[in-house]
């Protein structure tokens, strides 16, 4: 059966292993992207750990806790044999519900709402330069080229960690975008929206995202995974509760005002009462 999500990883036009890693369960509603650090070896160890713990774990575990446990799973690998010590991975994962997905993340490794035709960022990336960013205005393309854009200051494995979580109530149509710094570094938000503008389904996009970074060099691994939301239209037009949203109603309200405009005018017209 074709699946209705996409998710692919490449190494980039660079040397060596790919040291990202991308996993899912769609029975949990789970989907992530790691991004390993420490040497080829190493951060492909340390991905590859992340993402096995993570779908190891139970499916009614805190996911946060479930990141958690990743960090502490590579931090013991890292401590207990000296040829994978100094590795770690960023982590950004998705959790599907009903009607809203759960994000966690560590590092710069990040997840994206696309939802009608604008994109909005999820996550901030636990980084040196995003961290300015909060206390300065920094436009995106400054931080882009600032010379310590890829110094992070959370990662799992290393060090004290504490996971960013953000809930998001999905709408029809919608698309969750997570990838890693590969996309990130190569193109930006613009550039990335207008790929999905241009792309009708998830496997379009990810293929088309992945062109435009090889285009653009592709200096680094690149993985990207895309899942659509599930719920529907109907359930999109109302709120919480079962009850329709503001929104809707001031839409509603204005067709109605517009359907009986004209039913007047056309009523006046074939009454006579307009010549």
């Amino acid at each position: 059966m074709k699946r209705a999500f996409s998710a692919l990883t490449h190494v980039g036009r660079r040397d060596g292993s790919n040291q990202d890693s991308i996993g899912w369960d769609e029975r949990q509603g789970l989907w992530l992207v790691a991004d390993g650090m420490g040497g080829h070896e190493r951060g492909q160890a340390a991905s590859a750990l992340v993402r096995e713990t993570l779908l190891a774990s139970a499916a009614d575990a805190d996911l946060t806790e479930r990141v958690m446990e990743a960090h502490r799973a590579v931090m013991c690998a890292g401590s207990g044999d000296s040829e994978q010590s100094n590795m770690g991975s960023t982590v950004v994962c998705a959790r599907f519900g009903a009607h809203a997905c759960e994000i966690v993340w560590v590092g710069d490794s990040r997840a994206y709402l696309w939802r009608r035709g604008r994109l909005s960022r999820l996550t901030r990336d636990h980084s040196y330069v995003e961290s300015l960013r909060q206390g300065e205005r920094m436009s995106e393309a400054q931080a882009r080229a600032h010379p310590e854009s890829n110094v992070l200051t959370q990662t799992l494995g290393m060090g004290q960690t504490v996971p960013s979580r953000v809930l998001i109530e999905l709408r029809a149509r919608d698309w969750i975008v997570l990838c890693s710094d590969g996309l990130t570094s190569e193109l930006d938000d613009a550039a990335i929206a207008e790929a999905l503008r241009q792309s009708p389904t998830p496997q379009a996009a990810t293929e088309r995202l992945l062109d435009a970074v090889l285009a653009h060099g592709g200096r680094d691994n690149v993985s990207i995974i895309l899942v659509p939301s599930r719920v529907s239209l109907a359930r999109s037009l109302l709120g919480r509760g079962g009850h329709l949203e503001r929104s809707t109603l001031l839409w509603l309200a204005a067709l109605a005002g517009a359907l009986l405009a004209v039913l007047v005018v056309f009523v006046a017209k074939h009454s006579g009462v307009l010549s």
